[in-house]
Order: structure tokens, then C-alpha cells, then sequence
């Protein structure tokens, strides 16, 4: 881990003492912005270091959330204990469908997981024990601490996502899905097993995502199809990775953190052209800086 990152590591660890002396509104904008933080980095080790844009991404944060709230609710377990059962189903289902999925190529492979989220939408929608197209309630958290449980799980995933973006950027993993997102011809002849790399990497993603999921759906208490399964969130990784920079350890944090807080900073000061205003400031950055911010 460079400097750069060690610095963006502290500040990471110094936004913990932070939560507490910010209103209501504050609050929930950091978790928002943590929780797309995680995201975007979970989509790095698929996107940036291995090459491959699943634009449905957003399948297993639905996935993950749907599970953590039927376990929940339908059967009376634990957060604690649906949560992960969540995010590891949401691994699992990933893994499954890895071999065939990782065969297709660049838009081909990102077209493909797109369809794959909004079906997994409409299926959820159409049965009965998820709740249908009406969704399901969650009961509300009344544990230590309050609603800022939720910002300091975000804070722990994305945490722990950023760690394992830094471990994977300089290991031989890492090495292995580079080596594939640059020429998977050349890794393929070098001897790298590029379908299990790329599975792997697809299934990590999932899991981090997965995870996120099922902390959303216990905070909002409420989540729908629409919700869970929405192409626009996937739509706001991606610009946050755009932002931040493909590929870099840095680079999601900072993009996401940059996205969350000028889109609410904008709301509130100009609540009906602020979607204007933030495209044309996401075109002028991507332009200017088309490597991102955080530089490789």
C-alpha cells in the first residue's frame, strides 16, 4: 500500500469520530456514501482489476437483501445471523452461474448481467414469500447505538473492502486479473486459469455486495423489487468508479464519497435542475480527467 492510500486509510479511520456531532441528515449522508463506497469497491475487483463491467451488479445487493429480510422476517432469525447467510447466497449464486456467465466478452458480458438483474427483479416480484411486487417490512433497529449501527457496519465493509482492494492490487491474485483484463489470450497462454480467476473475482464482488444489501434492507426496515433491483444504483457505481479511477485502491473510495456528497450538496441548493447540474459536472470531470482522479 502506497502513501496516497495509507493517507486516504487514516482518513478513513478518522471519519469514525465524526458521526455522532453531525445532525440526522449528515449522518445518513455519510452511510450513503459509505455504503456506495463499498459497492464501487467491490465492483473494482471485477471492473478495474479483472476487465469485465457486470452492469447488473446490483442483481446480488437485491439478492442479498431479499434473503437477509425473508430469513428475518419469514423465519424469525437473528440479523446477525441473516446477514451473512445473505451475502454468502448471494457468493454462492454467483459462483454458480460464474463458468458460463465469464465466457462472454466485454459489452456482450456486461449487456448479459444487466438482463440477469432486472429477471431476478421480476421474479422476486412474482413470488409470494418475498412479498411480491408489495415488498416486505423489516422490523425497525432498537439496539446500543441507534440508527448509526448501520453507518458503522457500512463503515466496517468499506473498510474491509478497501483493504482487500490494496491486498489483491499487489498480490499474485491481483497480478492474475490483470494479467487477464490487459490480454486474456496472453494469460491463458502464460497458464493462468482464466475461468477460475474470473469466477472468483465475480463471486467476491457478490459477496461484498451481498453484504451491502443486507445492511440497506435492515436500516430502510422496508425494500420492494423496484428498490433492491434498481438499474440506477448500478448506474451510481459506475460513475463513482469513472470519478475515482478503473483499477486503483484509492480510487472508489474517493469517487463515491465525491458523488454522494456533491449530489446532496446540489439537491439542496438547487432542488429542481440539481440532476442537470451533476450530469454536466460528471461529463466535465470525466473529460477532464478521463483516468480519474486517483491515478494507477
Amino acid at each position: 500500500m502506497g502513501r496516497p492510500e495509507r493517507i486516504l486509510l487514516v482518513l478513513l479511520l478518522v471519519l469514525l469520530i465524526f458521526p455522532p456531532l453531525l445532525t440526522q441528515y449528515w449522518e445518513r449522508v455519510l452511510t450513503s456514501a459509505l455504503m456506495i463506497s463499498s459497492l464501487a469497491l467491490a465492483q473494482n475487483i471485477l471492473l478495474g482489476y479483472t476487465g469485465y463491467p457486470a452492469f447488473g451488479c446490483i442483481a446480488f445487493f437485491g439478492i442479498g437483501g431479499y434473503t437477509t429480510a425473508v430469513l428475518m422476517k419469514n423465519y424469525g432469525m437473528p440479523f446477525w445471523v441473516s446477514l451473512p447467510a445473505g451475502a454468502l447466497f448471494a457468493a454462492l449464486l454467483a459462483l454458480i452461474i460464474a463458468p458460463p456467465l465469464m465466457r462472454l466478452k466485454s459489452h456482450y458480458f456486461a449487456i448479459t448481467t444487466l438482463a440477469l438483474q432486472l429477471a431476478l427483479g421480476e421474479f422476486v416480484a412474482n413470488l409470494e414469500f418475498t412479498g411480491g411486487a408489495q415488498g416486505i417490512n423489516l422490523p425497525i433497529y432498537r439496539g446500543p447505538g441507534g440508527y448509526l449501527v448501520f453507518f458503522y457496519m457500512f463503515w466496517a465493509l468499506t473498510l474491509f473492502s478497501f483493504l482487500l482492494n490494496a491486498y489483491i492490487d499487489k498480490s499474485t491474485f491481483g497480478y492474475a486479473l490483470k494479467a487477464i483484463r490487459e490480454d486474456e489470450v496472453a494469460a491463458e497462454t502464460l497458464g493462468v486459469n482464466t475461468v477460475i480467476f474470473k469466477s472468483i473475482s465475480f463471486s467476491v464482488m457478490a459477496l461484498i455486495t451481498g453484504f451491502a444489501g443486507g445492511i440497506y434492507a435492515y436500516w430502510i426496515t422496508y425494500i420492494d423489487p423496484t428498490s433492491m433491483f434498481d438499474p440506477l444504483l448500478s448506474v451510481k457505481v459506475f460513475v463513482a468508479l469513472l470519478i475515482g479511477g478503473l483499477g486503483t485502491v484509492g480510487g472508489p473510495l474517493v469517487g463515491a464519497f465525491l458523488l454522494e456528497i456533491l449530489s446532496e450538496v446540489l439537491w439542496g441548493q438547487f432542488p429542481k435542475v440539481h440532476g442537470l447540474i451533476l450530469g454536466l459536472l460528471i461529463v466535465l470531470i470525466v473529460l477532464i480527467i478521463p483516468s480519474g482522479i486517483w491515478r494507477r
